[in-house]
């Protein structure tokens, strides 16, 4: 038998000079060119999720400054043909892939120096559930990442994932960060609050149902605490990251810099769009926990009230129309009515950085204008009628 010429002995050439290649290519990349967005960073990053509200954060994070960044995606070209403007002439590349063909996922990855995953859809789709969505695409990811040999792996969870939680979403965030752990140990996991930022779903949501409906509805006294975080605070984490090696293989909790009650948030919106008098706060199903005996708080009406909700968001898709969606994830109330969105303390925050988070107050107002009725200018006097201009 010739060597070279058995089946086994072309796999492994085949193999080896593939691997080179690979290796060859990430070499080359180490080359770096001072210059802002004409330069060459020498970093090729692959990031998933790009088409979301963090990944195009992330997308233009680290293409402003000459980084090669590969734009996996599932959808339409229109959906990622917006990133393209985010760096110089062929430094993003979007490629097709699917979360569940292997061979698609190894292509968008086997020639980046970091893979950044920030999938981590927030409704269920005929195609993916919420453990479909959160773990089995990050196991298939950190699988995909371990195999090409990857360097480096950063996986965005959440800052509230708990294996133990009442809501769906947030344990299968817990579940997905034992999935990729136990794939690729050294990946450095990111977990956000929840985020705000000019294209979130949460303060923008709660605007359009006093917008649409007159009404924000809620379940339960929402005395639960979150700290929101500026979704650009957490993409320039991400990106500081990624330029410093030696904040690999970390848990990083990143949090707002203010604590507010839910039911505080929702108010506070109220106002800034200048809807007091034009909308109310209704909830649904109050809390009755403290008047129910131990080991009953399961038939409080609020709990009762958000298990109907997600019944009927879960039946009726989003594309239908009706009424917007329940705050937090569509069909799990428990993400936000029922989740304390707070740091454990046990993990390093925006201080590994450097960096200090932007308040939810002085960003918000911005994006938030437009949603008061009338417009922005509507509280602004008209002229008195009599045609003389002073």
């Amino acid at each position: 038998r010739v060597p070279g010429h058995g089946s086994e002995e072309m796999v492994v050439a085949g193999g080896l000079r593939r691997l080179a290649a690979v290796q060859g290519r990430r070499a080359m990349s180490t080359m770096t060119i001072p210059g802002g967005r004409s330069s060459v960073s020498g970093i090729t990053a692959t990031v998933l999720g790009s088409t979301g509200m963090l990944g195009r954060y992330v997308v233009n994070k680290l293409g402003r400054v000459g980084s090669q960044v590969i734009v996996p995606y599932r959808g339409n070209d229109d959906d990622v043909r917006h990133l393209r403007l985010m760096g110089d002439l062929g430094m993003i590349v979007p490629m097709r892939f699917h979360a569940r063909d292997m061979d698609s996922i190894s292509r968008c990855v086997e020639r980046s120096d970091v893979v950044i995953n920030c999938i981590g859809k927030q409704e269920l789709t005929m195609n993916f559930d919420f453990y479909g969505a959160n773990v089995e695409t990050a196991h298939n990811v950190a699988r995909a990442c371990k195999e090409a040999g990857v360097p480096r792996m950063i996986h965005v969870s959440a800052l509230s994932a708990d294996p133990g939680a009442s809501s769906e979403w947030v344990r299968r965030k817990a579940e997905a960060e034992q999935a990729v752990l136990g794939l690729y140990p050294e990946a450095t996991i990111v977990r956000p609050g929840v985020m705000f930022g000019e294209e979130d779903k949460f303060l923008n949501l709660i605007a359009k149902w006093y917008q649409i409906m007159g009404v924000c509805p809620l379940y339960g006294a929402c005395q639960n605490e979150i700290r929101p975080v500026y979704v650009d605070d957490v993409a320039e984490a991400i990106r500081a990251i990624v330029f410093d090696p030696t904040l690999d293989g970390g848990v990083y909790d990143l949090e707002g810099p203010e604590g507010y009650a839910l039911r505080d948030i929702v108010e506070w919106v109220r106002v800034a769009t200048q809807r007091e008098g034009l909308a109310s706060i209704r909830t649904i199903a109050p809390d009755m926990t403290a008047f129910l005996p131990e080991g009953m708080e399961g038939y409080s009406p609020h709990v009762s009230g958000m298990d109907i909700s997600d019944f009927f968001y879960r039946m009726w898709p989003q594309a239908l129309p009706g009424a917007p969606s329940n705050l937090g994830v569509r069909g799990d109330a428990n993400m936000l009515f029922g989740t304390e969105w707070v740091a454990s303390g046990k993990n390093p925050g925006f201080d590994a950085f450097a960096l200090k988070p932007t308040s939810m107050k002085s960003v918000a107002p911005e994006y938030l204008r437009h949603y008061v009725k009338g417009g922005q200018f509507a509280n602004q006097d008209s002229h008195d009628g009599s045609g003389t201009l002073t």
